[in-house]
């Protein structure tokens, strides 16, 4: 397969607008050859990977079509010569790792790898104001020191670590009895 690829690119309010001419000579099942040309323009508007050809024929795809946006940040990458740093950031990603990145996903995980994954805490957090109130009533009641709190609030049904003790202990500045 044979492609020749120009590129122009070119940066106007941080927004960088890409035109791209290919010209991809590939060979069919019953061995003729087909020519394909594409002239593209692509850019972020709000948000908004758009893509417009030379006809003035547009393409959206919003921030929700993450899949959709990785495969096509992929195959301008693959098919032309821009910066991946500058192909990522067109596309709405922040480095250069997020491009490859999606590229080791498009082209050797699984559809699942594609998907965005979930940010921040799995569950919900288990320090509460009660849970603060009986470290502190603990601590004052007894000569513990942080291990041994979590160990007596552990066994009291309170499953809490010797971190989250020191922790609320510190924020309350209290002493964590060390040792």
């Amino acid at each position: 397969m044979r492609s020749e690829v120009s590129l122009v690119t070119m940066c106007r309010n941080f927004v960088y607008i890409s035109a791209a001419l290919w010209r991809i000579d590939t060979t069919t099942c019953e061995g003729m050859v087909m020519h394909i040309a594409l002239n593209l323009d692509v850019e972020v508007q709000d948000g908004t990977l758009v893509l417009t050809d030379r006809t003035g024929q547009t393409i959206t795809f919003s921030k929700a079509q993450r899949v959709q946006q990785k495969v096509s940040m992929i195959t301008l990458g693959d098919l032309c010569g821009l910066p991946k740093r500058q192909l990522a950031a067109g596309f709405g990603f922040k480095t250069r790792k997020s491009y490859y990145d999606s590229r080791k996903a498009v082209l050797q995980g699984s559809l699942a790898d594609l998907f965005p994954k979930r940010r921040g805490p799995r569950s919900p957090s288990i320090r509460t104001k009660e849970i603060e109130a009986l470290i502190i009533r603990t601590r004052f009641e007894t000569d513990h020191n942080m291990y041994e709190i979590a160990d007596t609030l552990t066994q009291m049904d309170y499953p809490v670590s010797a971190r989250l003790v020191g922790q609320v202990l510190a924020d309350y500045g209290l002493s964590k009895k060390n040792g």
